[in-house]
C-alpha cells in the first residue's frame, strides 16, 4: 500500500518562492511567519494584488502561482 504524496504548488510569500500542499489556507501562512492571526494587529495581506480584509483571512486558499505579500506595522522610527 503506497501512499501518495500531497500536491504541491508554487507560490511566492513576500518575495521569497514557496511550495506548498494544495489548497493551502492563508491563515497557514501567516502561522509560518510567526503571525498569530487571531491577535495580529496592524498586519495588512493582498494576494495578486488585492488586498484582502482581515474577515476574509480564514476563507482563502493558496493556488498555484499565487503571490502573498504580508505586511506588519512596526513601532518606532
Amino acid at each position: 500500500m503506497s501512499s501518495t504524496p500531497d500536491p504541491r504548488i508554487p507560490v511566492t510569500v513576500n518575495g521569497e518562492a514557496r511550495t506548498v500542499p494544495e489548497g493551502y489556507p492563508l491563515l497557514a501562512v501567516l502561522k509560518d511567519l510567526e503571525i498569530d492571526p487571531a491577535e495580529a494587529t496592524g498586519v495588512a495581506v493582498a494576494i495578486n494584488e488585492s488586498v484582502i480584509r482581515r474577515q476574509d483571512w480564514a476563507d482563502v486558499t493558496l493556488a498555484e502561482e499565487d503571490t502573498v505579500e504580508i505586511i506588519q506595522a512596526q513601532q518606532g522610527g
